[in-house]
């Protein structure tokens, strides 16, 4: 099934210390059609990508050196609290402690590694943009319906002070008939 325009165009940020898991999930991307990949090996390039680019999807190892996968999940909720952001947790590790600690960490899903299996992967990574652009689309509905009702309560005020405006005027016509 082709890949739709709006999830080619998906930015999507592989972190992982291993530098083959990295050129395997931009090579296994880049098949399937996803255009706008961007990858480190170096987890405290992260933060500053984030600041740099506005990423629909990151893919996030947890073992890694100088910032574990939890410790980046932490300063990604510090750039933008208010965001969704979907983070697929990369991991070998299949205990549920650190599931859960991953999920209450800010992850989403899991791909677990060693194998990746293909299709699975890209369900996962699909599922998430889906996600993504429809939590996008609302919160842009959202700012629209916002702006409508500001605008709706300005004109509704102008109103209102015309009226006032235009009763005080008659209430004058009528005491100098008086």
């Amino acid at each position: 099934m082709p890949l739709p325009a709006e999830f080619q165009s998906a930015k999507i940020l592989i972190v992982d210390d291993q530098t083959a898991n990295v050129l395997f999930l931009e090579q296994m991307l880049s098949t399937e059609g996803y255009a706008s990949i961007i990858a480190t090996t170096d987890s405290r390039k992260v933060e500053p990508l984030c600041r740099a680019n506005r990423f629909d999807l990151i893919l996030l190892d947890l073992d890694m050196p100088h910032l574990n996968g939890f410790e980046v999940m932490a300063r990604l909720k510090e750039i933008e609290p208010e965001s969704y952001l979907p983070i697929l947790v990369l991991t070998a590790m299949t205990d549920q402690q650190t599931r859960l600690r991953a999920l209450a960490s800010g992850a989403k899903d899991f791909i677990l590694k060693h194998p990746f299996d293909h299709l699975e992967t890209m369900t996962r990574i699909r599922n998430m943009l889906e996600v993504r652009l429809a939590h996008n689309l609302v919160r842009d509905q959202n700012r629209l319906l916002e702006e409508k009702v500001r605008e709706r309560t300005r004109e509704l005020q102008n109103t209102r002070l015309e009226i006032i405006h235009r009763l005080g005027r008659a209430i004058e016509y009528h005491d100098n008939d008086t």
